[in-house]
């Protein structure tokens, strides 16, 4: 049974707030309106004591975590084979399964280990991704709210009006979130679910004709109080009921990534390192000296017309964008394209000859990845998250929710990006991410983005243009009408380059929404570039 008692104290603290006060009443009907007054005041009280938006909703901003796991299985169970003993968040006790579901279930259940979606960190649907034992953050703005997930680096997107999606009907392991408010209640309801997520470890499942209606309804400052009503009449009998609490994580800096496949295949060996560029790779003593001054001051993007502003003045860079970006993924530097990479018109801006400047190595180890033996290596290949500045002109769109203290991009090869406006000390050394760790503020109308803490596992590009873990970025975003914003990333990297270089690429926005692109649980390209790789290594080692 949950503590209430957290409630009876907030509720004594609004009422003394609010002055709430009632002297004696001697008969028995003025004790009993005494009550009720007193628990309406409480109410009124616990609601003020809520902290809100502008628009006066409970703002739920911040990082959260689930207090109860629903990891391992929703019903109560004892411990048998690798599963620990669970308690049911489920209404009731069970989960109302029709009788051939019920079978289909148990066939899961025998052979979890190879079946479980998770186990082949495949995404996780709703509700299962709220339960999981990894945390998350939520963003609010308006009317659209995000969630990401440091699981993978899966992220929601929850507008919050009452606009029909422009693709309903179209299935996807997360399905599709719409939200509204019923008074301090945030309900979210989620479908267009395709059949292949599991619900928990468990093998509990759900057919394509899954509908979620979740619930978050704030307790107090620190705790959300989750219902989630799965109804699915082709797999249950009735609709069902799962609850638990949200805790906030308050000692948290930021949230983490933990990228399920790649640390799998790193274990395995299947992705190998590169110890010239992953951290604590040090700078080649062959290297010429790295002449930081050398950047050119090129001139701000040219404004053509009216920005888009928020309520303090601010520019408004949310919405969905789609990057101008010429065939960058497929080369920085002008090219003609080859045998695997298509032309590319050229985004180099500094050096002024459009050209990247090299460490000697560097460049022989550029071309060297776009052989055919190479593409394996490519992490993108194997759907890790495309690193900085790559994840803007990989050819797919992205979205970007602004808030007062962030600006987070929701990309649509499954992967997010969080710009901090608030924090100014960046993580420890030590800590080392595929998207670094972003600092930003405004100067003027442009963001001014500083990151650092790369992992150096990245790609730039198809073409294998080469970026290490002492990668710097400066990122500016300048409005320059209402729809287009002039991106500029400049790169500081004394293992790779000789200097620092920035490219140049227009972001358009338009009206439209962001899609899902589970690029791992369809790769059907990587087992043949595998076998490439290994055919070569073969003939290599017999010569």
């Amino acid at each position: 049974m949950r503590n209430n008692s957290h409630k009876r104290d907030g509720c004594e603290a609004g009422l003394a707030k609010s002055r709430c006060s009632f002297g004696a009443l001697p008969s028995w009907p003025g004790r009993a309106l005494t009550g009720v007054l007193l628990s309406l005041c409480c109410a009124l009280a616990h609601a003020q004591d809520l902290p809100r938006t502008a628009a006066g909703k409970p703002d739920l901003q911040g990082i959260w975590k689930a207090q109860a796991s629903a990891v391992e299985g929703l019903e109560t169970a004892a411990a048998k084979g690798n599963m620990q003993s669970v308690l049911a968040l489920v209404t009731g006790g069970n989960i109302p399964y029709k009788e051939a579901a019920a079978q289909q279930r148990q066939a899961n259940f025998n052979d979890r280990l190879a079946a479980d979606p998770l186990n082949h960190c495949f995404l996780p649907s709703v509700p299962r991704i709220m339960s999981l034992d990894y945390p998350y953050q939520i963003f609010q703005d308006g009317d659209e709210l995000a969630m990401t997930f440091q699981w993978t680096q899966v992220y929601r997107h929850i507008p919050i009006n009452d606009k029909p999606s422009l693709y309903e009907g179209v299935e996807a392991w997360m399905g599709r979130s719409r939200g509204h408010w019923e008074g301090d209640t945030l309900v979210v309801e989620v479908r267009d679910f395709n059949d292949r997520s599991w619900l928990d470890a468990s093998g509990n499942f759900h057919s394509a004709a899954l509908n979620v209606t979740e619930r978050y309804k704030m307790v107090d400052a620190n705790t959300i109080h989750y219902e989630a009503t799965l109804t699915d009449p082709e797999v249950f009998t009735q609709p069902w009921t799962l609850s638990y609490d949200l805790q906030r994580q308050s000692g948290q800096v930021r949230l983490m990534e933990f990228q399920c496949q790649a640390e799998k295949e790193e274990l395995s060996g299947d992705f190998e390192r590169d110890e010239r560029t992953w951290y604590p790779a040090p700078i080649p003593p062959e290297n010429a000296p790295f002449d930081a001054s050398a950047s050119g001051n090129l001139p701000p993007p040219q404004v053509t017309g009216a920005i888009r502003r928020r309520p303090d003045g601010t520019p408004d860079i949310s919405g969905y964008f789609m990057a101008d970006a010429g065939g960058a993924n497929y080369g920085l530097e002008t090219s003609q394209g080859g045998f695997l990479t298509p032309a590319a018109r050229g985004v180099v801006v500094d050096p002024d000859h459009g050209g990247l400047p090299y460490q000697v190595w560097a460049r022989a180890e550029k071309d060297e990845r776009v052989l055919p033996q190479r593409g394996y290596d490519d992490p993108t290949a194997h759907c890790f998250v495309a690193g900085l500045p790559r994840s803007h002109y990989v050819p797919s769109p992205f979205y970007i929710i602004q808030t007062s203290d962030y600006v987070v991009m929701l990309h649509e090869r499954m992967a997010w990006r969080q710009i901090s406006l608030k924090r100014t000390t960046p993580l420890p050394d030590e800590v080392r991410l595929w998207q670094g760790d972003s600092l930003g503020h405004w100067e003027g109308d442009t963001l001014v983005v500083d990151s650092s803490n790369f992992n150096g596992k990245t790609w730039l590009n198809e073409a294998g243009d080469v970026i290490s873990h002492m990668e710097k970025l400066r990122e500016t975003y300048t409005p320059v009408s209402e729809n287009r914003v002039i991106y500029r990333a400049t790169v500081s990297d004394p293992i790779v380059y000789t200097r620092p270089w920035t490219i140049e690429i227009p972001l358009d926005r338009s009206e439209d929404e962001i899609l899902e692109v589970a690029c791992l649980e369809d790769n059907g390209d990587l087992q043949h570039l595998k076998d490439v790789r290994d055919e070569y290594r073969a003939a290599q080692k017999s010569n």
